[in-house]
């Protein structure tokens, strides 16, 4: 808006510190901003339509308070993209914002629903804001899929002219297509890339939070989630040591991923809240980083180990509709489902003795889950019993997986092999037949 705003009576001007083209203005109607001393304002999203009676800024952290006539106030975290949108910033295609340093510390989490106090979930609360490192990004204009772009060619066509067949390649090329992602990197001071976050590829102002921690190291799910309790969170994984670290900006078109722009580096820093003494931070992140990475082939071995006993059971009922298989295969299969079932009772659970809620030597998971539970929700060192589960279970690890991979990739395969040689109806996870070949 080229007019400046209506203000209320008591509403203020505040001027940026560092850009004095920057101003703030509470009004009437809500919280302006202007980036080029006045001449033309713009209204903040995320203010109500409310009368603003005083602004002021925050100048350590950079932040903008609004006070309401209705005894409220808003503030908007951390507003120094401004800045470079005053200095010219949106006249990019692409544009990635100083990154501002963050504070490494464990949020509070209610045992409640979440971000709700002890007084119930039915209270007013305002949401924080997002721990860890705020990302600041800006497109010009959304990147197009083939699609879009052939469509707006069309659209722009005369309307008395008919609209050409684009073909079948091209229709079944647009279908394959993905669509356009934003990638933010986040690399540790040696350059090494420790997280990849999928931001939105759409034009405008977008803000996205890296957690200050690595990869979740657990499978992938795909599966839609349905109900889930509220003190039941996202998988997370264990966090980084303060330092510095950048942020870098990449599009992933069909022509593969270009890299926008320079890396913006920041600062994460520890808050100095210990009792028990500074930890070495550094030490700690390295035996969170080796108990995630157990964690990560724990759980994917798994999983193949459940995958196996669905293909023993597949085998088990073909078994029964193959007369010219030797009966000799049912022993073979029962020897297999011991050797899996033995695996399972080191790799996950006691199932005999869960049962009966009776108590059971501790799991290659289960201990690497107290570890994980325990530990990565919090910056202190790891205690002897935590660092004793991980050796134990680093050792049992390597004797269960080196026996899961001879029965999943000879034993379970060879059977496989006999019933398909046999003539058995098709099973899950059994190699490819000879096409030419007959049975």
């Amino acid at each position: 808006s080229a007019d400046p705003p209506e203000r209320g009576g008591g509403g203020s001007i505040a001027q940026d510190h560092d850009v004095p083209d920057l101003l703030f203005a509470g009004a009437e109607s809500g919280l302006y901003a202007s980036v080029d001393r006045g001449r033309h304002w713009l209204k903040l999203g995320g203010a109500p339509t409310i009368s603003f009676r005083d602004v002021a800024i925050q100048r350590r952290d950079n932040d903008l308070v609004g006070a309401t006539f209705g005894r409220g106030f808003y503030i908007l975290d951390d507003y120094t993209p401004l800045r470079d949108i005053a200095k010219g910033a949106l006249e990019h295609k692409t544009y990635l914002f100083p990154v501002r340093d963050a504070w490494l510390y464990i949020p509070s989490v209610p045992g409640q629903a979440a971000g709700k106090p002890s007084m119930g979930s039915d209270d007013y609360t305002a949401p924080n804001p997002p721990f860890g490192a705020i990302v600041t990004y800006h497109l010009a204009k959304a990147p197009e899929t083939a699609k879009e772009e052939r469509t707006a060619r069309e659209g722009a066509l005369d309307s008395a002219a008919d609209v050409p067949f684009p073909g079948w390649e091209t229709l079944r090329s647009e279908a394959l297509e993905s669509e356009p992602q934003v990638l933010i990197t986040i690399r540790d001071s040696a350059g090494t890339a420790l997280r990849r976050l999928n931001a939105k590829a759409e034009a405008g102002l977008h803000r996205i939070a890296w957690d200050l921690r690595l990869p979740p190291p657990d499978p992938v799910n795909l599966e839609v989630p349905g109900f889930r309790p509220p003190w039941v969170e996202d998988p997370f994984g264990p966090l980084v040591a303060p330092g510095t670290y950048t942020a870098e900006l990449a599009i992933l078109t069909r022509n593969g991923v270009e890299t926008l722009g320079e890396a913006r580096p920041f600062e994460v820093s520890a808050i100095p809240s210990f009792t028990l003494g500074t930890p070495d931070f550094e030490a700690t992140a390295a035996f969170q980083r080796r108990t995630a990475d157990l964690l990560r082939r724990a759980q994917g071995a798994a999983r193949e180990l459940g995958r196996g006993g669905e293909r023993l059971r597949h085998l088990r009922a073909a078994l029964a509709e193959t007369p010219g298989a030797s009966p000799e295969l049912y022993r073979r299969l029962d020897e297999i489902a011991t050797a899996l079932a033995e695996l399972r009772l080191r790799l996950q659970t006691d199932d005999a003795r869960n049962r009966l809620n009776e108590s059971s030597v501790p799991t290659i998971l289960g201990r690497l889950g107290q570890v994980a539970y325990g530990h990565w929700q919090t910056r202190q060192a790891p205690t002897a019993t935590q660092r004793e589960s991980v050796e134990i279970a680093s050792s049992e690890f390597t004797e269960v997986s080196a026996a899961l991979t001879q029965t999943l990739e000879v034993d379970l395969p060879a059977l496989e092999a006999e019933m398909e040689a046999a003539g058995a109806p098709w099973t899950p996870g059994r190699k490819l037949p000879d096409p030419g070949s007959s049975s």
